[in-house]
């Protein structure tokens, strides 16, 4: 998720320096589209998709230790609750 947010900033940082083609710019400026703001626009865009892809692989990369930590927290409370019922069963109910 990292690389990909990475190659999707670098696509935007590509379509922001693109130079426009002198002769689209006038065939897109007859039709009112203002072609150096639609690149712009669709690279502010892809940079704000790639930013928090970026953001999101490296806060589940960094952030694995913790989740681990947790989901081992939360399976070694259901083992002691295992035991505990079961001692309760057999122990005290007899």
């Amino acid at each position: 998720m990292i690389v990909l947010g990475a190659l999707l900033a670098w696509w935007a940082y590509t379509l922001a320096n693109y130079p426009p083609d002198s002769g689209i710019s006038r065939a897109l400026a007859n039709v009112r589209v203002d072609f150096p703001g639609f690149l712009e626009g669709i690279a502010r865009r892809i940079s704000a998709f790639g930013a928090i892809l970026a953001a999101l692989g490296a806060g589940l990369f960094f952030g694995a230790v913790y989740l681990v930590r947790f989901f081992r927290w939360v399976l070694g409370a259901a083992a002691v609750f295992a035991v505990g019922v079961w001692f309760w069963i057999v122990v005290l109910k007899a």
